[in-house]
């Protein structure tokens, strides 16, 4: 039973004393529960009552609060790769199990490759990185992840709809054909596609209240990404046709989607971000700016793609052997992915680094 508040113990009633000893009887008041260490008992003066009153708990050291939870958590882009792999596993798996049970079922059928391949193949790894973007994102950026997600769907397509036509009018104006495209074309689509791209970046972005390197890098990457979930869906329809033209059957498309996954987060994204960075640093006022730190990152960037693409297109054209062919253009491309995730390190670690200068002096 709780004591009633009128009978609360007051500092007279020395609610710390202790139990009353046999052969004398203390005045009434407050005394330590002999029955229970955790409260206090009224004392009457003759013997103990029904009311108690808890001790006072120690206080507890404030814990450190904990993040809210996102989404499916801060591993959500490998459970996004995980999923993905299910679904191939799902796939084959009954593909398997309904060959064995008609195996002349297709014969007479053409072959059709599963949309869900189609869509997982090129988008697993964009969307694993834009997942981690989205849940990187701070309440200050002003900046959410669905308006992040618009961006990259829509500055994806904008920019590919516009690069597809010009970089095959350069094509067809250097001589090349679908089959064997020029090397002119191949260079210049770095050109192309970053101009594009940034622009793409500048024009969503224009209403956004904050416009700096940090920002620059999410809507640069957004963008980038959405690009190359748009380009590798065109480059998985070529590889799995020609498979099924040359009898390498899904064997092309396979090693289509493993070499667009894996240099994928290297290349679009990697560009746009450093490039939407840059862009975005030298804004002032809420508006953006062309200066020379933009024009020079511009054709770093541009260079940079040129390079890619041009060091595949001489590996294939050049008389080696299959397999020095292969080993060459595998080396280079694991190279150019390490060089390019270290400069996209670096300049992030830079970009964070003065932000936090800038914040400290507010702070304190």
């Amino acid at each position: 039973m709780t004591v009633a508040p009128s009978q609360n113990p007051s500092a007279g009633q020395n609610p710390s004393g202790q139990v009353p000893q046999k052969g004398m009887l203390p005045p009434a008041g407050w005394y330590g529960d002999p029955y229970d260490g955790r409260f206090l008992r009224w004392w009457s003066g003759a013997g103990w009552t029904a009311y108690t009153y808890p001790l006072q708990q120690p206080a507890r050291p404030a814990r450190r609060p904990r993040p809210p939870r996102k989404w499916i958590g801060r591993f959500g882009g490998w459970i996004i790769v995980g999923a993905s792999a299910f679904i191939w596993l799902w796939l084959f798996g009954f593909s398997l199990l309904l060959g064995a049970i008609a195996p002349h079922a297709r014969d007479d059928g053409p072959a059709v490759l599963s949309p869900y391949l189609l869509v997982t193949g090129a988008a697993t790894v964009a969307a694993a990185i834009l997942y981690t973007m989205a849940y990187r994102l701070r309440p200050e950026d002003g900046l959410t992840a669905s308006r992040l997600v618009v961006i990259a769907g829509v500055g994806g397509l904008a920019a590919t709809l516009i690069a597809g036509p010009a970089n095959t009018l350069i094509d067809v104006l250097g001589g090349g054909t679908a089959a064997h495209p020029s090397g002119l074309a191949l260079v210049l689509a770095g050109v192309v596609e970053e101009l594009l791209k940034v622009s793409a970046a500048v024009i969503l972005a224009l209403k956004l209240p904050v416009k700096d390197a940090r920002i620059g890098l999410f809507v640069g990457g957004a963008v980038g990404l959405g690009f190359s979930v748009i380009e590798n869906l065109g480059y998985l329809q070529e590889a799995f046709a020609r498979g099924q033209e040359n009898g390498a059957g899904f064997g092309v498309f396979l090693a289509t989607v493993i070499g667009r996954e894996l240099t994928g987060p290297f290349l679009h994204p990697v560009f746009s971000a450093l490039l939407g960075a840059a862009v975005f640093a030298a804004a002032r006022g809420g508006r953006f700016r062309l200066s020379v730190s933009v024009v020079l990152a511009y054709l770093a960037v541009a260079a940079a793609h040129g390079m890619f693409n041009g060091a595949t297109w001489l590996a294939q054209t050049l008389p080696w052997p299959d397999g020095a062919r292969g080993g060459a253009l595998l080396l280079f491309e694991l190279l150019f992915a390490l060089c390019s995730g270290l400069a996209w390190l670096l300049i992030s670690r830079r970009i964070r680094r003065r932000r936090e200068e800038a914040i400290a002096p507010h702070a304190s």
